[in-house]
């Protein structure tokens, strides 16, 4: 039985080594106390027929309102001494308690039961001096040639040309929506919209009855929208169409050659151009292979290192994974989320222990972060975002400035495993 100022508390495992029983005393001279306190609000806030308000007397307002004001006490001095409890005994609550057997009489102590999971504490052992491949990240002339004419293809542009549109040419039309009655629609006109005609996305019809078409000629025309089709309005519906071609438009791409590297990358001719991409790629290969051998060494380092995880963990982070791919629009029926959450979990488990092997390897190392790094690093993001002042603002919250000192002691974590790592030589 250990104390916490005025509490009595037993700590016990409870199933697990992360799971624990709390059996929490609360001496009856606090219970009085927080009993007095709501009986004094209950006062101030209540009116009675009879009374002016804040003069009910004590023992009107115990007789009214002694339910209430005993299931107010109850809550608030369980939350209040569960709350020092995990302060003061230094838990780290995973998940919210569950309260039970409790015994609660006036004029006694209080006592209850608290059952929580802790975040499981983690002594890393055999994590340096860890074997990974070392990759040379050469880039080769082919690569480069293939991002060059990616960029070709991305500065394209759509000139206008004076014959009938091709599969692979673009119209620019006008266009509106047709009732039943073959009457416009309101709010349905578009006026020079490009119609790409070999657009992956584009519908049959549209292509269809478009191709062949030049600058001057009318087309009437009905579009079957499938049932998943993206606008609400529109799916699985048939509409009809009224559109007005307005010109043809032909892809052009220009060479690759001094005028480009100027005009389009900024560059002072092709040379540099070219080197700037081979630059840029060979960074982005360097960056790759290192992701790489962290993520080697992050799987040696929980091979030597096993654990078992307590199940709120997992069950909250994918909990957090489904709700985030929820707001980036995706749906599905709840098979579909199980199937997931199943197929996800192995991938759920392994982030986990790898955050808490690197969380525990920074504590054995005593890796630091200091204030000024944490300031240059939110500056950066800042100005990488335009440093609107809300976007500053928001980069500047407490929350925030954690995961900044967070991202920077992994970084450094990271950084002491590959230093003391041997490496083993191959080509990219």
């Amino acid at each position: 039985m250990t104390g916490s100022h005025y509490l009595k508390v037993d700590i016990r495992d409870h199933g697990s080594p992360w799971r624990k029983l709390l059996v929490i005393e609360v001496p009856s001279e606090e219970l009085e106390r927080a009993f007095q306190d709501v009986v004094e609000e209950f006062r101030n806030r209540v009116q009675l027929p009879g009374f002016r308000k804040g003069h009910v007397p004590r023992n009107v307002i115990e007789l009214q309102f002694g339910h209430s004001m005993e299931h107010e006490v109850l809550e608030r001095v369980v939350k209040r001494s569960y709350e020092s409890v995990v302060r003061e005994q230094k838990l780290d609550p995973i998940s919210y308690p569950t309260i039970e057997k409790i015994d609660f009489s006036r004029g006694k102590p209080l006592t209850y039961e608290a059952q929580v999971e802790l975040r499981p504490k983690v002594t890393p052992k055999d994590y340096l001096g860890l074997d990974v491949d070392a990759k040379e990240t050469q880039v080769p002339d082919q690569d480069v040639d293939r991002a060059l004419e990616e960029l070709r293809q991305r500065a394209a542009e759509w000139v206008p040309v004076e014959r009938e549109a091709g599969e692979s040419d673009a119209v620019l039309v006008n266009y509106v929506r047709l009732n039943a009655k073959g009457k416009p629609l309101r709010k349905t006109e578009q006026k020079d919209a490009l119609v790409e005609l070999g657009a992956p996305g584009l519908l049959s019809e549209f292509r269809k009855n478009l191709i062949g078409t030049k600058a001057g000629d009318h087309r009437d025309f009905e579009v079957a929208y499938p049932p998943d089709f993206g606008n609400e309005e529109l799916r699985g519906r048939t509409a009809a169409f009224s559109v007005d071609i307005q010109g043809v438009r032909e892809r052009r791409v220009r060479p690759l050659d001094d005028e480009f590297a100027r005009e389009v990358a900024g560059m002072r001719d092709a040379a540099e151009l070219r080197a700037r991409v081979r630059l840029n790629m060979e960074g982005e290969a360097r960056l790759r292979a290192q992701r790489e051998q962290e993520e080697a060494l992050v799987d040696q380092i929980i091979a030597r290192n096993p654990m078992d995880l307590p199940e709120s963990m997992v069950r909250e982070y994918l909990e957090e994974l489904v709700q985030r791919l929820r707001v980036e629009g995706r749906e599905w029926s709840p098979e579909e989320e199980n199937r997931f959450r199943g197929e996800y979990r192995p991938m759920a488990e392994r982030r986990i222990k790898r955050d808490l092997l690197v969380d525990a390897i920074a504590h054995a190392e005593s890796v630091t972060v200091t204030e000024d790094e944490i300031e240059r690093a939110l500056r950066g993001a800042a100005e990488g975002e335009g440093a609107p002042p809300e976007t500053e603002r928001l980069l500047r919250s407490a929350e925030h400035r954690e995961r900044a000192r967070a991202h920077l002691a992994e970084r450094k974590v990271f950084a002491l495993l590959r230093e003391k790592a041997r490496l083993k030589m191959a080509v990219a």
